[in-house]
């Protein structure tokens, strides 16, 4: 999993563009022919608008919305992990392993007292110390973790803004 990169140019989205963005971040299975009729064009313009904006990169991905719980995975943490070192090699290598375990829901380098944040999902509180102690402190570039438990998650709780002034 490689990170996107810094600096990215945004893309110039119209009305029509914004309205499909918010449409399919509140449902990414819509029908095409719903889709069109919500923002009042042609299905055949539709699909052309949203390849388009796949292809922009604008949308990145449709993805289902797992359940960890349904799963037996009922627990779930964010770690927040402190670097001992901080060169590109060691970030990339730990931000890789970290990537690949399956615990792994989330991962982001972020600028602040932390230097990760790491969302995991756990069937028990001994497998979230297991995780913690075997996955994360025992790898040698990691000075520090704290680990805060989830009670709630709420997903997304507005669409991402598309106005040219947001």
């Amino acid at each position: 999993m490689s990170p996107l990169p810094n600096i990215i140019r945004p893309v110039r989205l119209d009305e029509v563009d914004r309205a499909i963005i918010n449409v399919l971040v509140q449902d990414g299975r819509i029908p095409n022919k719903e889709l069109a009729d919500r923002i009042g064009l042609a299905p055949s313009s539709s699909l052309a608008r949203v390849r388009a904006l796949i292809e922009s990169g604008v949308i990145s991905g449709f993805h289902a919305e797992v359940d960890a719980r349904l799963l037996g995975k009922g627990i779930r943490a964010i770690l927040r992990v402190q670097l001992r070192e901080h060169s590109r090699a060691e970030n990339a290598r730990f931000a890789e392993a970290m990537s690949k375990l399956p615990q792994v829901v989330n991962l982001w380098l972020v600028a602040g007292e932390d230097d990760y944040l790491i969302e995991v999902v756990a069937a028990s509180p001994d497998e979230l110390s297991d995780f913690v102690l075997d996955c994360v402190t025992s790898d040698p570039v990691v000075a520090d973790t704290y680990t805060t438990l989830v009670f709630s998650r709420w997903r997304g709780v507005g669409p991402i803004p598309t106005d040219d002034d947001a």
